[in-house]
């Protein structure tokens, strides 16, 4: 209750800049006709920085450098290899396309990942609640002066608390609580006037 508890939210980076970005990256496979698809996929593994995106660009690149070799190999516009490289390439233009716009998209609506317990990553927000172990200092406009005032003892009572029975463990508990609340509307009764409600 004395804690600090969560930090305000961090302000996430701007829209229009992301948005930007993204177009940008997925009209280069396009505009370039496949042989530049492998840049949207190198700035997803860079942003990610997940490994299965880094091998699906080094994948890429390899898909992309085979198809061009089968263009420069064909000896004129008409050949069986100059057809199979462009289609190649114009699939991977595509494919890298339409990953990059999905996994971008996803990346970015998850939320930012804050250092966790034991040295892991957690995403922000989810953890357990700060509890102090000592009690909180006393300072600023909001002291709490009754925080460390002791409760009064109750008043010596003529009648002995009758024991309970063994089989009930939590009556003797139940009886503690319902003194204390009695005590508590005593007090209460004091400071506010006497019960004049």
């Amino acid at each position: 209750m004395h804690g600090p508890g969560y930090g305000p939210p961090q302000p996430r980076p701007s829209g229009a800049g992301q948005i930007v970005l993204r177009v940008l990256f997925a009209l280069v496979p396009l505009v370039s006709i496949g042989m530049l698809s492998w840049a949207a996929l190198l700035r997803l593994a860079i942003v990610t920085r997940r490994r299965a995106h880094w091998v699906l660009f080094w994948v890429q690149l390899a898909l992309c450098a085979v198809a061009f070799g089968f263009i420069v190999r064909a000896p004129d516009e008409n050949d069986w290899r100059m057809d199979v490289g462009m289609i190649g390439l114009l699939g991977l233009a595509v494919a890298a396309t339409a990953f990059y716009l999905y996994a971008d998209i996803r990346h970015a609506s998850r939320p930012p990942l804050t250092p966790g317990p034991f040295g892991r990553y957690a995403p922000a927000g989810y953890g357990p609640p700060h509890i102090p172990a000592t009690t909180a200092p006393r300072f600023g406009p909001y002291a709490n002066l009754y925080a460390e005032t002791p409760m009064p003892a109750a008043p010596p009572s003529s009648v002995a608390p009758t024991p309970a029975p063994p089989g009930a463990a939590g009556a003797p508990r139940i009886d503690q609580v319902r003194a204390e609340l009695d005590e508590l509307s005593q007090y209460l009764r004091k400071g506010t006037g006497g019960g004049d409600r």
